[in-house]
Formats: structure tokens, C-alpha cells, sequence
């Protein structure tokens, strides 16, 4: 899969309209669409990071060094399930997890 196409599917996975994910990456509508569509191939760094951050993946996937994780979908499927109180709870419960280096790789 392209980068153009990982970006996009990923956005949709994540139920977010491209005025969203501008408003996080601090870009235009217009780029974000240009950018799924592969129209606009390069990125600054700044613009990366943001982008990673909006869509929940590695920047080395909006590179194209690597591929997204296959489980992927199959958490944000069930994440989407969840009630509004849920989702909160779930993101509670995962920052808590991330707050705590024994939990994290690498550490």
C-alpha cells in the first residue's frame, strides 16, 4: 500500500474528516486531500510529527519506510463501538499505561 493510500485509509479509520486532521497538522483542508491523493509527495518534519500524532501512527509509516501494524483496525473497530463515556475511559486507562515506563519498550 502507498503512502498516499495508508493516510487516507487511516484517516477514515479513525472517523476523521480531512478539516480535523488539518486543524491538528495546522495545514489546509486542501493539503491534507493533496497529500492522500499524491499530489503533494514531500512533507516537512514539523508536518510529519503532527500528522503521526493526528493519526495514531509511526512517522516511519508516513515515510514509507514501514507498514502499519495489522492490529491496527481491528483496535480502532473496537474503540469506535464504544460509547462517547467509553472512548474517554479507554483513553484514560491507555495514558495511564503510557504514564508508566515498565509498560513502555525499549525502557
Amino acid at each position: 500500500m502507498e503512502v498516499k493510500d495508508i493516510l487516507k485509509t487511516r484517516r477514515l479509520e479513525l472517523n476523521l474528516t480531512l478539516e480535523e486532521v488539518a486543524s491538528q497538522v495546522k495545514v489546509s483542508p486542501a493539503t491534507i486531500s493533496r497529500w492522500e491523493s499524491g499530489d503533494i509527495a514531500n512533507m516537512r518534519r514539523d508536518k510529519i510529527a503532527a500528522l503521526s500524532k493526528a493519526l495514531q501512527i509511526s512517522p516511519a509509516v508516513i515515510m514509507g519506510w514501514e507498514q502499519p501494524e495489522d492490529n491496527t483496525k481491528a483496535i480502532i473497530d473496537a474503540y469506535n463501538k464504544l460509547s462517547p463515556a467509553a472512548q474517554q475511559r479507554a483513553r484514560e486507562y491507555f495514558e495511564d499505561l503510557l504514564s508508566n515506563p515498565k509498560n513502555l519498550r525499549n525502557q
